[in-house]
């Protein structure tokens, strides 16, 4: 069986979507103190520690920048059992923006407990472009941050979808898809009939007030739907829920001897 756990962390402002939060809080968008992201960091590390997981995933994790003082998020997470991790700048690989004042240290991350084969690829539409593709115990995982406009998502989703077909090995594609139009949005992905959304019926895993949605989406091979199980996780310091998703591809195999 293989594991994941799969997060937004909003750059730990301490902030949980409610008004009472999003109100009472403002400041933490332009400055998060330490305490605050220290408060969120550890709840996400302890979560880590009880569930395991094979491969941990994150976006908007922050690497130091001038809103949260220059602070380096990744290590707090970061344990001596996780054998790799990276986290790497989300809007492009070039220097500019690793040098910018607002896109400095706003990254994407992930860590696993064995071996694993990554690229990081890039999309060529919009400002979050960053894609993790994972090989890790037989299985195939993508990791995404989308655009906030529609328009640009339709491209990278497009996109994503050309990805998905280079290779016909079980597959996750995770990540926030910012699909705030709905479900009507996975089209590009789901015409081929080769993904199955695993947490259609999950629940919203966004939340701003009184709006809930389902922004943070789990997409996966057919045929796993039958060996995945996904559990949706609350998180108090974030707008966003976590993911626990355990995949058992022996299972997969038994299914396939059986026809």
């Amino acid at each position: 069986m293989v594991r994941i756990v799969y997060a937004n962390l909003g750059y730990s402002r301490d902030i949980n979507g409610s008004l009472g939060h999003h109100l009472s809080r403002l400041h933490h968008h332009v400055y998060t103190p330490r305490a605050a992201q220290m408060r969120s960091l550890e709840f996400v590390r302890d979560t880590m520690r009880r569930l395991k997981p094979d491969l941990s995933c994150f976006v908007e994790i922050d690497q130091g920048s001038i809103t949260n003082g220059y602070f380096n998020q990744f290590p707090v997470l970061r344990e001596d059992h996780h054998t790799f991790a990276t986290i790497d700048n989300k809007y492009s690989g070039t220097t500019k923006f690793h040098r910018s004042p607002i896109s400095r240290g706003k990254s994407n991350a992930f860590m696993a407990t064995q071996k694993v084969d990554f690229t990081k690829r890039y999309l060529d539409h919009g400002k979050k472009r960053l894609v993790y593709d994972i090989d890790i115990a037989g299985l195939r995982v993508l990791v995404v941050h989308c655009s906030l406009m529609k328009s640009v998502r339709a491209h990278q989703f497009a996109q994503i979808a050309t990805w998905i077909e280079e290779r016909d090995v079980p597959t996750v594609l995770i990540g926030d898809f910012n699909m705030f139009s709905g479900e009507r949005e996975l089209a590009p992905l789901m015409k081929s009939e080769k993904l199955f959304h695993a947490n259609r019926l999950s629940g919203p895993t966004f939340r701003f007030g009184p709006y809930h949605a389902t922004l943070d989406t789990c997409l996966i091979s057919q045929g796993l739907e039958q060996c995945c199980s996904i559990e949706i996780i609350d998180q108090p310091f974030s707008d966003h829920q976590m993911f626990k998703i355990d995949i058992a591809l022996e299972d997969t195999s038994k299914l396939a001897a059986n026809g």
